[in-house]
């Protein structure tokens, strides 16, 4: 019996021992909404303020203020049902921060209710507010005297309400942009007394549903809100006042298209015919994009798109012109007023006491004096499905006088740091006010943020009076390089400097980037700066050091006597600091040799080798390739990193079925850096032939005296007991024997039989393990032999009385390795 594996270097001999003689031997991963701030009106605090985030369990809409202008407010809700909402749906936070009820006003008695800045009625030149009159029950009109208003004599009004005693009906109208125009039915005309144009035309005419009018708790606002069934919006109308009789008023337009509907462009437009204490009061700018004011006998009417408490913008409310009414109450006549038409710019810029009251835009500079009313309006803003447009004024019948700003001033407009010097990062200045003497110094940062309030604090402690301040400035809001930041005083009243200063903050990191080194093995790295690193950043380029880091923090610590990758770490030291800065530099070093190909972007790695025909025999090209990258040692790499530029074969003369010879592959990187290889073939080193079995003792059987001698059975046929080797490429080798099936005859078993016996007579039990029967090198082909009392035989205990007659078999595996370093 016999068998090899595929490279021929592994036989399977059987092996026979016959009768009572050893006749062989075989060798075998509910959403909870949130309300984010914007602004709103406090009925308690009288002043604006931000709203703090709120979770709410129950809520049904996100609300997101979008800042997509400055002056407009756009407010997002986000409804979850995909309907389009069939009712009033408005924002989800209101614009005044104050306590509605939760009861709307009787509809019965809409005519009679009011609102005022005490609440409460017949109060001597206290303004009163009513929504609602005989003829039209939604109707905003503020009136200058809360006392004696059913005297048509004291019924002064921003608006003209005519002589109709309490609750007149005044001539003021909101409306809408669509599609770039105003629609007939949605216009801000009123001086025909059909009102068939307006959204309180729409209301009393049912255009408009659902409209509820609600007070707040103390009586001084109202809030109403309504659906209009023709353009599927929503209206929330919101007026307020203080406690000094100012009122705040917000219009707000909603989309109630269905979610994922295409967004619309909204506009919103109201216009008034105006009447302060008489008609022929002019209209003065009180400042650009400011507001107007008209200033009568008894009443100066300020009507301001700012805050008077902090001069900060109410949102929405952006083109305004005055003009001769009723001309300017008709929309045919926009393009007198408004450049190009209801779109265009109107004289929002003039400067204030400017006298804005005109007959035509084109002629801005001729003012009239005449019956005037006016028009102002809002650019149409695209509003998705839930979104909200918000536009806020605020109404006062006294002069008001914003708090004056405090002033600060740099004394140093550029500071140059690294990071981690926290003192150089000091703001130092001046700061002077001239109503107060508390505040804090804003910075503003590149990408926006500010500082808290709560930071950088001052006070003079007298006013008009020049102050010394000191603030921080947080390196951790800067970038590495160039910034400009603003400076701003803020008083306690939340003035903020109307001009800004601004200043530099130059943000060093210490660092240089290492250039990739490429030494011999052997070889030593550069020790010139130049020829170590680039882009260095630091502040003061005369004053530094590099030195060898010995501690090697990167971790791949140089080793010239090996090809590879590695860094040589660099200390760099800027010595113009106190402390000193610090800074690690890895330096790429790249050691190389004959077997490289290499420049500062990658490398390549690959050596000669050499195979047998053998083993490349039958091999697919995938193998031949994979033998070929494994055999040379193949590997790749960046110069700069040590990343892996993966190898692959290019090409290769070698075949499964290449013969003796020397053949070529070139093996390249990820990057296309190439290197040529020679790869040797050899026939190789196989088992050509072995006994296929080994016979020990006579045919027909042995008689075994009792003794206490051993007994040497003889081989058979001595001339068979040879194994040989094949070996063309004259490698070194050696041969095993070990006993890989014991002999046996039934149930019976022999061991310690077999045993090897070489040429200094020293004996080896096979059963143990492997034993070398052979070596060679130089010869292409070579026998294994022995002679009759060497080799392997059968050796038998004759003191054994245990022994058994019988024919015993077995297998014995004979094994040819190679021993290169032999």
């Amino acid at each position: 019996m016999r068998g090899y594996n595929n490279n021929k270097k592994e036989w399977i001999s059987a092996t026979l021992m016959a009768s009572a003689v050893l006749a062989g031997l075989l060798v075998g991963g509910s959403v909870t909404p949130m309300t984010q701030g914007e602004q709103r009106v406090s009925a308690q605090a009288k002043e604006i303020k931000a709203v703090s985030s709120s979770t709410s369990e129950s809520s049904k809409k996100q609300t997101v203020i979008k800042k997509d202008d400055k002056n407009v407010k756009v407010v997002t809700n986000k409804v979850g049902s995909i309907a389009p909402t069939l009712g009033y749906a408005g924002p989800s936070t209101d614009a005044v921060d104050t306590n509605w009820s939760k009861t709307p006003v009787d509809p019965n008695k809409i005519t009679t209710t009011y609102v005022s800045p005490s609440g409460k009625q017949y109060i001597d030149d206290e303004p009163v507010l009513y929504f609602g009159n005989n003829e039209l029950k939604f109707q905003p009109s503020s009136l200058t005297n809360n006392k004696s208003y059913n005297d048509p004599t004291n019924a002064s009004s921003w608006m003209y309400t005519g002589t109709t005693g309490v609750n007149p009906n005044p001539r003021r109208s909101y409306g809408i942009i669509i599609n770039g125009n105003v629609p007939d039915d949605r216009g801000y005309g009123n001086t025909s007394s059909a009102r068939t144009n307006s959204i309180e035309a729409g209301v009393r005419d049912g255009k408009i549903t659902n409209y509820q009018l609600y007070k707040n708790t103390s009586g001084t606002g109202f809030k109403a809100t309504m659906y209009d069934t023709v353009y599927n919006l929503s209206y929330t109308f919101e007026e307020i006042y203080d406690e000094v009789g100012g009122i705040y008023s917000y219009f707000s337009i909603t989309n109630n298209d269905a979610a994922g509907t295409a967004s619309r462009a909204v506009g919103a437009v109201q216009g008034v015919d105006t009447f302060v204490d008489s008609d022929r009061v002019p209209v003065k700018s009180i400042g650009p994009n400011a507001g107007f004011k008209m200033t009568g006998d008894k009443h100066t009417l300020n009507f301001r798109l700012n805050s008077p408490v902090n001069n900060a913008r109410l949102g929405g409310w952006t083109n305004y012109t005055a003009g001769r009414v009723p001309g300017v109450m008709q929309i045919a006549n926009v393009s007198e007023y408004f450049t190009g038409g209801i779109l265009g710019a109107g004289m929002e810029a003039s400067a204030a006491d400017k006298v804005i009251s005109i007959s035509d835009i084109s002629k801005p500079d001729e003012p009239l004096i005449d019956d005037s009313g006016f028009v102002i309006k809002t650019n149409p803003k695209m509003l998705a499905p839930g979104e909200t447009l918000t536009n806020g004024s605020y109404l006062t019948y006294k002069e008001v006088t914003p708090s004056t700003p405090p002033v600060a001033t740099v004394t140093t407009p550029t500071i140059n740091a690294y990071a981690d010097q926290a003192a150089a990062f000091t703001i130092k200045g001046k700061v002077i006010d001239v109503d107060g003497t508390k505040g804090h110094i804003e910075i503003t940062y590149p990408d926006g943020s500010t500082s808290p309030a709560t930071d950088n604090k001052y006070d003079t402690s007298k006013i008009n009076t020049f102050f010394d301040y000191t603030a921080k400035i947080d390196p951790a809001r800067l970038s590495v390089g160039a910034n400009t930041i603003t400076i701003a005083a803020v008083d306690d009243k939340d003035n903020r400097q109307l001009l800004p200063v601004t200043m530099k903050a130059n943000l060093f990191k210490l660092s240089a980037t290492g250039l990739p080194q490429l030494i011999k093995i052997g070889g030593t790295v550069s020790t010139l700066e130049t020829d170590l690193i680039k882009n260095l950043t630091i502040m003061n380029k005369n004053k530094h050091t590099l030195t060898i880091d010995g501690k090697n923090p990167s971790g791949k610590p140089l080793d010239n006597s090996k090809v590879g990758f590695y860094f040589q770490d660099m200390t760099l030291t800027d010595t113009d600091t106190s402390p000193v800065e610090v800074a690690n530099v890895p330096v790429p070093v790249n050691v190389s040799d004959d077997h490289t190909v290499i420049d500062t972007t990658s490398a390549v790695y690959a050596k000669d080798f050499s195979t047998t025909s053998e083993a490349i025999s039958g091999l697919s090209n995938a193998d031949l390739n994979a033998l070929i990258l494994k055999s040379s040692e193949a590997r790749g790499w960046m110069s700069a990193t040590g990343a892996e530029s993966k190898v692959s074969v290019k090409s290769t003369t070698l075949t499964g079925t290449s013969s003796d010879g020397v053949y070529k592959a070139v093996i390249q990187n990820a990057n296309g850096k190439e290197i040529t290889i020679n790869i040797t073939v050899t026939g190789g080193l196989k088992i050509a032939s072995a006994p296929d079995a080994i016979t020990y003792g006579a045919s027909t059987g042995v008689m075994l005296p009792y003794s206490k001698e051993n007994f040497n059975l003889q081989r058979q046929d001595n001339s068979t007991a040879k194994v040989s080797i094949s070996n063309s490429g004259k490698q070194a080798w050696k041969l095993t024997a070990k006993v890989s099936k014991p002999l046996t005859s039934g149930s019976d078993t022999l061991t310690g039989v077999l045993k090897y016996i070489d040429t200094n007579n020293a004996v080896t039990d096979l059963d143990s393990g492997s034993v070398i029967v052979g070596t060679g090198k130089t010869e292409a082909t070579q026998d294994v032999t022995w002679d009759a009392k060497q080799g392997i035989i059968a050796s038998l205990d004759g003191a054994n009385t245990s022994l058994k007659a019988g024919k015993y078999t077995g297998e014995l595996t004979w094994t040819l390795d190679d021993t290169p370093n032999a």
